[in-house]
């Protein structure tokens, strides 16, 4: 499954010389690009979004209290347990 196509693209480049369809300075170039299909487009942009730090906070938050609670829950089993055996 491919995701795009080669094709020649069209581009300003920066030039002595000034060329109608581009700003002042710039001249009209042609390039080689891969053009992503408008099918894949969604894909690469879910990829490349920006990092959610509320999410991953909100993550770690979560994992940090369930290892403290799981840290004071064996603590609390061990003392029940050592009180049993009367060590």
């Amino acid at each position: 499954m491919t995701a795009g196509s080669i094709q020649t693209l069209v581009v300003c480049i920066p030039s002595q010389f000034a060329q109608s369809p581009c700003p002042t300075g710039m001249a009209i170039s042609t390039i080689q690009g891969y053009v992503i299909d408008s099918a894949q487009a969604q894909n690469f942009e879910a990829q490349n979004a920006p990092f959610d730090y509320v999410t991953a906070s909100s993550l770690w938050s979560l994992s940090f209290c369930f290892v403290i609670g799981l840290f004071f829950a064996s603590k609390k089993i061990g003392i029940l347990l050592s009180f049993i055996r009367g060590y």
